[in-house]
C-alpha cells in the first residue's frame, strides 16, 4: 500500500477528557492548531464548552476554512464509532511507538482519528486504539504532539494551504500585516 495522498487524507481529531475549568484555553489552542495544521473537525470528550466552540467558529468565520467543533460525552463511544466508518485511531502520546519509525505507515491510512489526551489516560484508550504513537519519548504537551503528527502527515504541505477568509496575512520580514478581503 502506498503513501496516501495528504489532499484526500482525512484527519479528525478527538480531545479526549476536557474540562471547562482546567483545560479551556488549551482545549481552544488544540481547536486552533488541529484546523492550521490540516483536520477537518475535532470532537472534545468531556465537558460540552459553548465558548470554546463559539471561539473557534469565530476564527473559521474571520479567518476561512471547513472547520467544524463537536462534542460527545463518550470517548469510547466515538472511538469505536468512528473505527466502525474506516477510520485508523492514532493515539498520540508518549508511550507508544516512536513517530520517526511509524510515520511510514501512517501516511499510508486515509482516514484517521487523531486522539490526544487532556487529563491522565485511561488504561483502555490504549488498548482501542489502532496505533499508540509516542511523539518523543518524554511528558510533553498535547499541543505540541498534535502539530507534529499533523506536520509528519500531510508533509508539511498543509503550512501552505491558502485559507479564504475575511482577513489573510501577508508574510513580513519584520512587523505584521493583516490584509482585509
Amino acid at each position: 500500500m502506498n503513501a496516501v495522498d495528504f489532499m484526500t487524507r482525512e484527519v479528525v481529531v478527538l480531545r479526549y477528557g476536557h474540562r471547562i475549568v482546567r483545560d479551556e484555553r488549551v482545549t481552544s489552542h488544540v481547536c486552533l492548531v488541529a484546523r492550521a495544521f490540516g483536520a477537518k473537525k475535532i470532537i472534545v470528550a468531556g465537558d460540552e464548552d459553548k465558548s470554546t466552540k463559539e471561539s473557534v467558529q469565530d476564527i473559521v468565520k474571520r479567518w476561512g476554512g471547513n472547520f467544524k467543533v463537536e462534542f460527545s460525552e463518550s470517548w469510547k463511544k466515538t472511538m469505536k464509532s468512528y473505527q466502525k466508518k474506516g477510520f485508523k485511531a492514532v493515539h498520540a502520546t508518549m508511550y507508544g511507538l516512536e513517530l520517526n519509525k511509524a510515520e511510514t505507515k501512517l501516511k499510508k491510512i486515509n482516514k484517521i482519528l487523531l486522539v490526544i489526551g487532556s487529563q491522565k489516560v485511561e488504561k483502555e484508550v490504549y488498548q482501542l486504539a489502532d496505533y499508540n504513537i509516542s511523539v518523543g519519548l518524554q511528558p510533553h504537551s498535547e499541543i505540541a504532539a498534535l502539530a507534529v503528527v499533523l506536520d509528519r502527515l500531510f508533509e508539511g504541505k498543509e503550512l501552505e494551504k491558502k485559507f479564504k477568509g475575511k482577513v489573510r496575512i501577508e508574510p513580513q520580514a519584520k512587523g505584521k500585516k493583516v490584509i482585509k478581503n
